[in-house]
C-alpha cells in the first residue's frame, strides 16, 4: 500500500469520525453547519490529491512516450480511458465516485 493512499484513507476516516462525533454533540446548528463545510472541504481536499498522483503518472507517461494510453495508475483511482491528448480517471471509494477529464481540469461528480 502506498503511503498517499494509506495517507488518503486516513484523512478520510478521520474527518468521518469528526463528523459523526460533532453530529453527536448538542450545539447550535450554525457550528454544525460550518463542521459539515469544514469536512466537505476535507473531504474534497483528499480526493483532489488522489487525483494528483494519478495526473502525475499519466503526465510521465505522456512525457515517455507521447501519448496517455498506457498509463498505470495506483488504486482506488481507476483509467477509465487515455489515448494521445486526452484521459479519463475515476476514483469510486464506497459512495463516493468522482472522475476527472485530463488534462487541466478538476474532480466532478460521477462516471467518466
Amino acid at each position: 500500500m502506498s503511503a498517499r493512499f494509506a495517507l488518503t484513507i486516513g484523512l478520510t476516516i478521520a474527518a468521518v469520525a469528526f463528523g459523526g462525533w460533532r453530529m453527536l454533540v448538542p450545539g447550535s446548528e450554525v457550528a454544525s453547519s460550518g463542521v459539515s463545510d469544514d469536512v466537505s472541504a476535507l473531504i474534497s481536499t483528499t480526493l483532489k490529491a488522489s487525483f494528483t498522483g494519478a495526473q502525475a503518472s499519466l503526465d510521465a507517461q505522456r512525457i515517455a512516450t507521447g501519448s496517455y494510453a498506457g498509463a498505470v495508475v495506483q488504486p482506488p483511482i481507476t483509467l477509465v480511458r487515455a489515448d494521445a491528448t486526452t484521459y479519463c480517471i475515476q476514483l469510486h471509494q464506497g459512495a463516493v465516485l468522482q472522475h476527472l477529464v485530463g488534462p487541466g481540469s478538476t474532480p466532478a461528480p460521477g462516471a467518466c
